[in-house]
């Protein structure tokens, strides 16, 4: 993919590649042919102009059952923001009633569009009406209507490319691009430490909320590109269901992904990575070359009494027998100090290693981690 492009007075960084929407577009094309295969009447492929025709174009290539290609045009957008008003300057070319629709539209957000469309195809006497995406975005999409195909599922920011536009220009980009917003500070980027027990996630929660943060928690995320079906993630349930651990390269490809893709935030806190030491200098790595760095590292400390103290109590409300185990919570323990304490040189050298008090009130802790990073 090319470096950032200009359109009009905007400039978009690189954000999804034609070879990457092309392997997404044949997984669902696999998927609507598994449905309509076996057919015995003629659906309709309905394209929604102008953006979803390269898009159409591609299923239509991949798709091999007999149907008939009819277009709309319908805007929800202005420049780079959603009107929220669904205009429909073009009708339909042909009449739909009784038959059965497809919906080929380029990207979801809010949903307001799709709905409306969808109720007034079965208004006109649609028999049936599904609806396939090449892109969603979840974030916003709150609507009921159930999506029947979705390619990929991206976060809420500004795209170009593949059919997209931003005040028509960019459709004939292969690859998708992202708006590349300005920055006037730096981002932020915070590792959270702490052993079972510690109380990381209440405390994550609070200070994403405080700090417009994006939480990045490893296993999250792994759950998150498999779903998806990344090529990471494709990568990452390959491995795991053939009983293997998913390599640090995996994993680091994705969080550097999230820090590209992620828009509308602050900074991002890392829960769960690095664990080592060549993690950490990967992800050093990954900062340097955006000109970024670790901001500071928040270690939540408590001592080993309280952590066995607290985990049985937590095993005792929900039922938990492997956490009831003094024996297993000691080997956890132990496991975290191992992993850990290597990870603490290595940051107090860097100048970011910052402790936290741990006992105490949720509330007394969460003071405490505030008044740290209120100094970033």
């Amino acid at each position: 993919m090319d470096n950032k492009i200009k359109l009009h007075d905007k400039f978009f960084k690189p954000f999804i590649s034609y070879a990457e929407m092309e392997e997404a577009i044949d997984r669902l094309a696999d998927r609507v042919n598994a449905d309509f295969r076996d057919s015995d009447d003629v659906p309709i492929f309905l394209c929604v102009l102008n953006g979803a025709i390269m898009f159409t174009a591609a299923m239509m290539k991949r798709l091999n059952f007999k149907a008939e290609l009819v277009s709309i045009k319908l805007s929800s957008y202005q420049g780079t923001a959603s009107t929220g008003t669904v205009l429909i300057p073009i009708g339909l070319t042909a009449p739909v009633e009784g038959r059965r629709v497809i919906i080929f539209e380029d990207i979801v957000d809010t949903g307001n569009t799709i709905v409306a469309l969808k109720e007034m195809l079965l208004s006109k006497g649609a028999r049936e009406v599904r609806i396939c995406t090449m892109l969603l975005k979840p974030d916003v999409y709150k609507k009921d209507e159930r999506l029947d195909y979705v390619g990929k599922e991206i976060p809420n920011a500004f795209i170009v490319g593949y059919g997209l536009d931003y005040d028509e220009l960019g459709r004939n980009l292969p690859d998708i691009y992202v708006l590349d917003e300005p920055k006037d500070k730096h981002m932020k980027y915070y590792i959270l430490f702490g052993p079972p027990g510690a109380g990381k996630g209440t405390q994550a929660t609070a200070m994403v909320e405080k700090y417009n943060l994006h939480h990045i928690s490893t296993g999250a995320l792994l759950r998150k590109e498999i779903a998806a079906g990344t090529e990471l993630g494709l990568k990452a349930k390959s491995l795991i269901e053939a009983g293997s651990l998913v390599p640090d390269e995996v994993v680091e490809g994705m969080i550097e992904s999230e820090f590209k893709t992620v828009t509308g935030v602050d900074g991002f806190l890392l829960d769960g990575f690095p664990r080592t030491i060549a993690q950490a200098e990967a992800l050093d790595a990954i900062l340097e070359r955006n000109g970024e760095k670790v901001t500071s590292i928040v270690s939540i400390m408590i001592p080993d009494g309280m952590i066995i103290e607290r985990i049985s109590k937590r095993a005792a409300i929900e039922g938990r027998a492997d956490d009831a185990d003094v024996s297993v919570i000691k080997n956890r323990i132990d496991t975290y100090h191992n992993q850990t304490e290597p990870l603490i040189d290595y940051y107090k050298k860097a100048g970011t290693y910052n402790e936290i008090d741990g006992v105490g009130t949720i509330e007394e802790v969460r003071d405490r981690i505030f008044g740290l990073v209120d100094k970033f």
